[in-house]
């Protein structure tokens, strides 16, 4: 399962997934995102992601969460906040993304960070399934 919302006054995409999110699900979320992504017609956003609530993430389907935000980059995105579960899925995740934090583009945490968002003119667009 999983939620996509854009805020209507900052440049900020959200993205939550929550239960057992095989590669299956991954790929219809990746697809979904990747369509709010094409319709933003901006290149300054920060994606947020929360897969915190998601029971587990198979190997394909993290494979496809990384290129996602790799997507997400070429799209735009300034910044990439992931929201893990624990201490050890932090780790598994920023061994994979490790070039993108050290650049400082991408951050892994266990609660929402305060950050100071770009400024962004847009109707919101929402996303579920």
């Amino acid at each position: 399962m999983y939620l996509v919302t854009v805020q209507e006054n900052h440049a900020v995409v959200e993205a939550s997934l929550g239960g057992r999110i095989d590669s299956l699900e991954m790929r219809a979320f990746a697809e979904d995102l990747e369509d709010v992504l094409d319709s933003l017609g901006t290149n300054h956003f920060y994606l947020l992601i929360d897969h915190s609530k998601a029971k587990s993430l198979d190997s394909d389907a993290s494979m496809i969460l990384s290129q996602l935000k790799d997507r997400a980059f070429e799209a735009g995105a300034e910044k990439i906040v992931t929201l893990a579960c624990d201490e050890d899925d932090i780790a598994r995740h920023m061994t994979a993304r490790l070039q993108e934090v050290l650049e400082g583009r991408e951050q892994f945490c266990l609660e929402m960070p305060n950050l100071t968002f770009p400024v962004w003119q847009q109707s919101a667009i929402l996303r579920a399934a």
